[in-house]
C-alpha cells in the first residue's frame, strides 16, 4: 500500500515535470526564431528542476525507511504486549478457578457451622 502511494507520488512528479517542460517552455517569440539565452535559461531551469526532483525523491526514500523502522518497532512492541496479555489471561483464569473453589469451600463451611449451631441449640 505504501509502495503504491510512493510510486504514484513519483509518477505524478514525473508527469508534472513533463507538463512543465511542454507548457512552460514558451518564450513568446514566433515559431522559427531561436533565442540562445532563453534556451540556456530553460536548460538551467530543467536541470534545477531535475535536481530538486531527485532531492525530493531521496527525502521520500529516507522518510519511507524511517517509517519502515518505526513500523518494525511497533510490531515488536505489539508482539511483546500480546505475549504479556496471554500470560495475564492465563493467570486470571487460574485465579478465577482458585476463587471459585474457595467460594465453594466457604459455602460448605458455612453449612457445617449452621448444622453444628442447630445441634448445640
Amino acid at each position: 500500500m505504501r509502495r503504491t502511494a510512493v510510486f504514484l507520488a513519483l509518477l505524478l512528479c514525473l508527469l508534472w515535470t513533463g507538463a512543465q517542460g511542454e507548457d512552460g517552455g514558451g518564450t513568446g517569440k514566433k515559431e522559427g526564431e531561436f533565442d540562445i539565452q532563453g534556451a540556456h535559461d530553460q536548460s538551467s531551469s530543467q536541470t534545477q528542476m531535475r535536481t530538486d526532483l531527485w532531492a525530493e525523491l531521496k527525502e521520500l526514500r529516507d522518510i519511507a525507511i524511517e517509517h519502515r523502522i518505526k513500523i518494525q518497532r511497533l510490531e515488536q512492541d505489539n508482539t511483546a504486549t500480546q505475549v504479556r496479555l496471554t500470560a495475564s489471561e492465563s493467570k486470571n483464569a487460574v485465579l478465577e478457578t482458585r476463587m471459585s473453589s474457595s467460594e465453594k469451600e466457604v459455602e460448605e463451611l458455612q453449612r457445617e457451622n449452621a448444622g453444628k449451631k442447630q445441634k448445640l441449640l
